[in-house]
């Protein structure tokens, strides 16, 4: 077992609470059997006969028998759902965004984790670089899937060399293994030029797509190099006329894929669009928006929500309202383009401010990595009327920037009010437009 499956919260309505369970409790064992994490628990309770041995917050040891349904869960939140520490990275990556950032932040931005067992949980992406046999068996044996790969390259040599890990090169018999037992797969490739671009994501995509139908999609994004790359592995970013040649590449397979599988199964990221100055593509063409998280799609479905709500835009606002908008460098030529409809609404003034990211670099142009200094320096002093509107994507924990300042922080700097805003069409208008004239 892993360190303790210590109760935090107990939902009183649930299984838990009527039979008395309560924070700092801890679950022993579920059948008689212990789990060593969140997803051996999971496993252990599609049992619909439970029998539960918990150790009291007071040091008694208490035993339950409950009956339930195959989905239905204890109704608890435990303290460390991992009940261990997390999986860390063993790569040195020639293009880690974690070895390119500047010391003095918050110590949990320095964490670099490699854990299949968050990727399967919440979508984030690992290298299957520091997994045993037996660790692999795991995941057939729980049925961890989808679970989302860095794949880079199935080239060994250049995976090895992008990844200074003499076990990377296996990914391509790991994910063999892996999808031959039907767990599926998303997988992700961070592209740098003149390394893992050309014929070597040519072959890589053809080793993916021979593993269809258990590869659900790909994504190819590119290298994100900030300025603290001070003896780091000499990268540099894609030029227009390459992210061009990029696009047309991923766009010519995805009609070879959807031929072959009726998928187009792999997609390039927004920011190669932005990078080539390219419209993005249709909406239809992002299937089942697979890598949104991963900057694939979020365009072209922010800008089909926003059409389907802007029918419904009044023809005036019963009080004049002037906003500002703050995004990264490169959404702001995309945003003012799908707000255009707007300037018909009668008594509305806005204006979309592009920020651009001294914190990290110019090469930097993303909203997710905007710094609350940045973002105050640069509207200190410009027209901002009754509200400065700002995307979540910018803030982690809640209301705080990657340099920790907070929401209020720079509100207060600015003295003005800053609304946090989900990147969703209809959430978006709607504070444009205000609580009075909103859809």
């Amino acid at each position: 077992m892993g360190k303790k499956a210590i109760i935090k919260a107990v939902d009183r309505n649930s299984i838990a609470g009527k039979i008395g369970l309560l924070p700092g409790d801890e679950i022993l064992s579920i059948n008689g059997q212990d789990f060593r994490d969140f997803l051996e628990y999971k496993f252990l309770m599609t049992d619909e006969k439970i029998k539960l041995k918990v150790k009291g917050n007071d040091g008694s040891i208490k035993e339950f028998t409950v009956y339930k349904s195959f989905d239905e869960g204890l109704g608890v939140e435990f303290e460390n759902p991992l009940m261990d520490d997390i999986k860390r990275c063993k790569n040195k990556c020639i293009f880690c965004f974690v070895d390119q950032m500047p010391p003095g932040l918050r110590q949990s931005l320095y964490v670099k984790d490699d854990d299949y067992r968050l990727s399967t949980a919440f979508g984030t992406f690992v290298t299957l670089t520091n997994l045993s046999q037996q660790e692999l068996n795991r995941i057939v044996k729980l049925s961890l899937s989808p679970i989302y790969v860095s794949v880079h390259a199935t080239s060994p040599e250049v995976r090895n060399f992008m990844m200074k890990n003499p076990h990377s090169g296996e990914v391509l018999n790991v994910l063999k293994f892996l999808t031959s037992h039907h767990i599926l797969v998303h997988c992700q490739i961070v592209l740098c030029p003149e390394i893992n671009d050309g014929r070597i994501l040519e072959q890589t995509l053809m080793d993916l797509a021979n593993l269809w139908p258990h590869i659900l999609s790909i994504a190819v994004v590119p290298v994100g190099l900030t300025k603290f790359r001070e003896r780091l592995y000499p990268l540099r970013a894609f030029t227009k006329d390459e992210a061009d040649d990029v696009i047309n590449f991923i766009e010519d397979f995805q009609k070879q894929s959807l031929k072959r599988f009726k998928t187009r199964l792999v997609f390039a990221a927004d920011e190669f669009y932005c990078i080539a100055q390219r419209q993005v593509p249709a909406y239809e063409t992002y299937e089942e928006f697979y890598q949104l998280e991963n900057g694939v799609g979020m365009m072209a479905l922010l800008k089909r929500q926003m059409e389907q709500n802007m029918v419904k835009l009044p023809p005036a606002l019963p009080r004049r309202r002037k906003v500002a908008i703050a995004t990264g460098v490169s959404a702001h030529k995309f945003l003012r383009q799908i707000l255009n409809p707007l300037q018909k609404v009668k008594g509305l003034e806005y204006t979309v401010y592009p920020v651009v990211n001294n914190f990290f670099g110019n090469s930097v142009t993303v909203a997710g990595l905007i710094t609350g200094a940045d973002l105050a320096e640069q509207l200190k002093g410009k027209e901002k009327g009754s509200v400065i509107l700002i995307p979540d994507v910018m803030l982690r924990d809640g209301d705080i920037f990657l340099d920790d300042l907070t929401v209020e922080d720079v509100g207060n700097f600015l003295e003005s009010k800053l609304e946090v805003v989900k990147v969703n069409g209809k959430d978006f208008l709607n504070a444009i437009l205000g609580k009075n004239g909103g859809i």
